[in-house]
């Protein structure tokens, strides 16, 4: 077709990601010509197609290698310390407290990710950058599709009009002629810009050795179970209390908000498979693909990180709850909206009342690169049984550094 009537826009290479024991390799397109970005440098190859013949060339050192990639090793499954270094040692309660007192001084702790800018993993740029560029592309020749579609069927609707009848068409030959080219003009507009817009789809293969597959579906198997927790909040903020002056035995208060955690992919990555997709209520959200997490902030700002980089923690926490206790979560005591030091009923306050105090399970996401997110849920066991899958998942493929090829 000759019309291009979209001129510059990039075909995007179909990407091919191989997740082994040895870590992530991504390919991006393929012969006759090929950059290889891994942990040994930057290679070219090139390659005659069709005869077997190659030529490997080392071009450059990688600026990112060597660098040390720390292993998440074991994990506790459970501990009674609050998730926070902030919080003091031992089963103290970590409730959010009937209202934040006046007389509260004490700082307040943002629960947040660093930007998108620094999230992403060195490593992982090129990939990045190839998402990156992909939806750009999509966006412009979708918006132009579908400023094509309305002008397609503007111009359809005047033809059909005057071909299905008699007269004017015989009349003004001329006028109708054009009619008729605006139409073919039309469809052919939209043709093509469908055809760019496959042409600029990452198309996403990827394949999982099956050291790493059984691992990885065993962790989406356990990350489905903790979707149907009663209740499962984002983490916003922290505050130490003021134990005299609120008069309460809780060491923090917590500002929070219900997600949803789900199984579903990102619109940036094409792939069959669901993924665990975290739902953040204050930044980005996180889905958990094979070989990376991606860390999506807006519809173009994301990260995309590597697991080695993440460090996974599990805690029980014991929840001083104001509102509705849900139904998959166990009251292990009881306390009062306001206390005396020994944690008894203030009687001072003729309408003191008890509060239940419930078993949650806290899930804590950072990384050195600014990642920070925490979560609660309504059932710590199977929070504990997603953390220790997790663990074994990112185990099984080591610690070693992404390699990339691009053509």
């Amino acid at each position: 077709m000759g019309w291009r009537f979209r001129q510059r826009f990039k075909v995007i290479p179909g990407v091919r990601l191989n997740l082994s024991k040895s870590g992530l390799s991504v390919s991006l397109g393929g012969a006759p010509l090929t950059l290889n970005v891994g942990p040994r440098g930057v290679y070219g190859t090139a390659s005659a197609p069709g005869t077997g013949i190659s030529f490997r060339e080392h071009l450059s050192n990688s600026p990112g290698a060597p660098r040390h990639q720390q292993s998440l090793g074991p994990q506790p499954i459970a501990r009674d310390l609050p998730p926070v270094p902030a919080a003091s040692p031992g089963p103290t309660p970590i409730p959010m407290p009937i209202a934040p007192s006046p007389s509260a001084t004490t700082p307040i702790e943002e629960v947040r990710s660093a930007s998108t800018e620094r999230l992403t993993s060195a490593s992982l740029k090129d990939l990045k950058d190839l998402i990156q560029t992909a939806y750009g592309e999509r966006e412009d020749i979708e918006s132009g599709l579908q400023a094509a579609g309305r002008e397609g069927a503007e111009a359809s609707v005047r033809y059909l009009s005057w071909e299905r009848g008699f007269l004017l068409k015989r009349l003004f030959k001329n006028s109708f002629a054009k009619r008729k080219a605006d139409s073919e003009t039309a469809s052919a507009k939209i043709a093509e810009l469908e055809e760019q817009l496959r042409l600029t789809t990452i198309a996403t293969h990827i394949e999982i050795a099956h050291e790493q597959a059984e691992p990885y579906f065993r962790m989406r198997d356990d990350f489905a179970s903790l979707t149907e927790c009663a209740a499962i909040w984002d983490i916003k903020s922290h505050q130490a209390t003021d134990k005299f002056r609120e008069r309460t035995t809780a060491t923090l208060r917590i500002r929070r908000a219900r997600t949803k955690f789900s199984l579903e992919g990102s619109d940036l990555i094409q792939w069959d498979e669901k993924v665990p997709h975290l739902q953040n209520a204050k930044g980005g959200d996180l889905f958990l693909y094979p070989g990376f997490i991606l860390y999506r902030a807006a519809r173009t700002a994301f990260s995309v990180i590597e697991y080695q980089e993440m460090r996974t923690q599990f805690a029980r926490v014991q929840f001083e709850e104001v509102e509705s206790v849900p139904a998959d979560s166990k009251i292990i005591g009881q306390t009062w909206a306001k206390t005396n030091k020994d944690g008894s009923r203030d009687k001072r306050f003729a309408n003191n009342y008890q509060i239940p105090i419930a078993a949650y399970g806290c899930l804590t996401l950072k990384s050195d690169s600014g990642l920070w997110e925490e979560f609660h849920f309504s059932n710590p066991e199977r929070v504990a049984r997603f953390v220790e899958a997790l663990n074994v998942f990112v185990a099984s493929f080591g610690s070693g550094t992404i390699a990339v090829n691009r053509n």
